[in-house]
């Protein structure tokens, strides 16, 4: 038996969020693996290692800007 799922739709509030971001890749500056992340943001899978929020390269959105914060 197979089933089979209807394709996933991208929102267009999600698609404009998206447009600015870019995948980047560099060394885990604990253990030397390559580690791709979004924006200069980053987070070794094999050691653990996370660089600071402040050394990538665009603002953070805030909560407001989540589609699930109360207030919406």
């Amino acid at each position: 038996m197979t089933q089979q799922w209807p394709p996933e739709t991208v929102s267009s509030d999600t698609a404009v969020a998206l447009a600015g971001t870019e995948i980047t890749t560099t060394d885990c500056r604990q253990c030397g693996a390559q580690v791709s992340g979004l924006n200069n943001r980053y987070a070794c899978s094999y050691c653990g290692w996370v660089n600071h929020w402040a050394e990538g390269s665009n603002e953070l959105p805030t909560a407001e800007d989540d589609p699930d914060y109360p207030g919406n």
